[in-house]
């Protein structure tokens, strides 16, 4: 696998994250109840960090394979 399919994976995510969270607080300007709340904290209240924790981890992949690459060659 190469480091860069890594990193674009990475910052794919990362955009999607944005892109779901951007979405979620314009929603949350018309959908205002219980519903809403319990979505929220049942789908989305974890998600920011998890997303975050995979991002960091997916660095760490990528810092590794590039060196194992490097000793490689």
């Amino acid at each position: 696998m190469k480091v860069g399919d890594i990193h674009s994976g990475a910052v794919k995510l990362e955009q999607a994250m944005r892109t779901i969270m951007l979405r979620w607080e314009h929603t949350k300007t018309i959908w205002r109840d219980t519903a809403s709340k319990n979505f929220e904290d049942k789908y989305l209240a974890d998600l920011e960090p998890q997303v975050k924790v995979i991002i960091e981890a997916a660095a760490r992949l990528a810092e590794v394979l590039d060196r194992a690459q490097q000793e490689v060659t």
